[in-house]
């Protein structure tokens, strides 16, 4: 049985060693024929537990400042992830090639991950790691290693 991908998942928080692993995500793709999807997930904690109490009251026109202004920190995101895929890649034929789409959502991390791995049928998922220890990773936990525990599917991560 070979293994085979043509849809692979690369999570980015777009910290400074991104681009270091979306090079290495756009390499398996190339190997393989796959398209890339880019994933960035907002995680804010404001706008969660807004949206929990908006079960609960009326919408007002504050919140639609807040949806319109939601929607105007994606679009700059989406362009922005577009800016780093360019600048990334060497090569704009590898830029075009490989990446399939850009999804910027928000939400709890490894949570959004897995459900767009599964939104988009993902082969595999690739993303980076920080190198934690201590304290710090027992509280906190690492989006890493809480994917890693729940995936069923084949997983890349590499140490940043």
């Amino acid at each position: 049985m070979s293994f085979q991908i043509s849809r692979l998942l690369y999570a980015t928080d777009l910290s400074a060693h991104s681009p270091d692993v979306f090079r290495k995500a756009i390499g398996i793709a190339e190997r393989f024929g796959a398209a890339v999807h880019l994933l960035h997930v907002i995680e804010d904690p404001a706008l969660l537990k807004d949206s929990l109490a908006s079960r609960y009251t009326a919408v007002s026109p504050l919140d639609n400042y807040r949806e319109r202004a939601t929607r105007q920190a994606i679009d700059e995101i989406k362009r922005r992830l577009e800016d780093f895929g360019h600048s990334t890649l060497a090569s704009e034929d590898s830029y075009h090639a490989s990446l399939k789409e850009i999804h910027v959502r928000i939400g709890k991390p490894s949570r959004i991950i897995l459900q767009e791995a599964d939104r988009i049928d993902a082969d595999c998922i690739v993303m980076g790691t920080q190198r934690q220890s201590g304290l710090g990773h027992m509280v906190l936990g690492s989006v890493a290693r809480k994917i890693s525990r729940r995936t069923r599917r084949p997983l890349f991560l590499f140490p940043v």
